[in-house]
């Protein structure tokens, strides 16, 4: 069954500042800004501290909070963990034209999930929202020239599927393996890229040193030999 994403969650814009932002060493604030957005999982410890002298409540991030660009060729969401806060910060607000998505609580809670939706999983919803074909329709519904503008009323009438709450932890936990393949697949790719780049730079300082008299070809040192390890371990790859 199918909803729309302002029945499964709260949508709202970010704190809107009136100025240019004003980075404070000692400010009370941790600032998400577009820059900060990653698609992933956001790191609340590399954040820009502002001071706001007063500010709404709900503008306050909550682990689970889903992020997204409302003004970028790119759409992809970010997932909101945890809130590892720096001695002195007291909350996390991202700022427009940031989006923030917050899953509603459970249906039996007031403003909560429709009925036949008995649980939500934000992680489900950000993987979600991140596939290619829900980009895909962002992309498309997206307006301007210069910069896309994903307005907040599409965002909030895409319609999401909601399986059951055992469905979504699988997904969920099955995407996450996925990442993980991917990134130790990119891993041993570089790591045999930059050991054939290094094995082919060895032969040609070989090749040249054999074309001189009386020259000794070095002997091999423990980096050698550690090399000739890995290319014999990624050779059964």
């Amino acid at each position: 069954m199918r909803f729309p994403l302002s029945a499964l969650a709260d949508v709202r814009l970010g704190y809107p500042f009136r100025t240019r932002v004003t980075p404070d060493p000692q400010g009370e604030t941790a600032l998400v800004q577009l820059a900060d957005l990653n698609g992933g999982v956001l790191d609340t410890t590399a954040l820009v501290r502002v001071h706001l002298k007063k500010i709404r409540e709900h503008f306050s991030l909550q682990p689970g909070d889903i992020l997204l660009r409302a003004r970028s060729q790119i759409n992809d969401a970010t997932y909101v963990a945890d809130m590892t806060f720096s001695p002195g910060i007291v909350r996390v607000v991202a700022a427009a034209p940031i989006v923030v998505v917050r899953v509603r609580p459970s249906p039996d809670r007031a403003g909560g999930l429709p009925e036949g939706v008995t649980e939500l999983d934000a992680r489900y919803v950000h993987w979600l929202l991140n596939h290619p074909q829900t980009q895909a329709v962002l992309r498309a519904q997206s307006t301007g020239h210069h910069a896309e503008i994903l307005r907040k009323g599409v965002l909030e009438e895409l319609r999401l599927p909601v399986p059951a709450p055992a469905v979504q932890k699988l997904i969920v936990e099955a995407a996450g393996l996925l990442e993980r393949e991917l990134l130790l697949r990119r891993q041993v790719l570089e790591e045999r890229r930059a050991m054939i780049q290094r094995l082919l730079l060895r032969h040609a300082e070989t090749e040249e040193a054999a074309a001189e008299p009386n020259t000794p070809p070095p002997p091999p040192t423990v980096a050698d030999r550690r090399e000739e390890q890995t290319w014999g371990r990624l050779e059964g790859i």
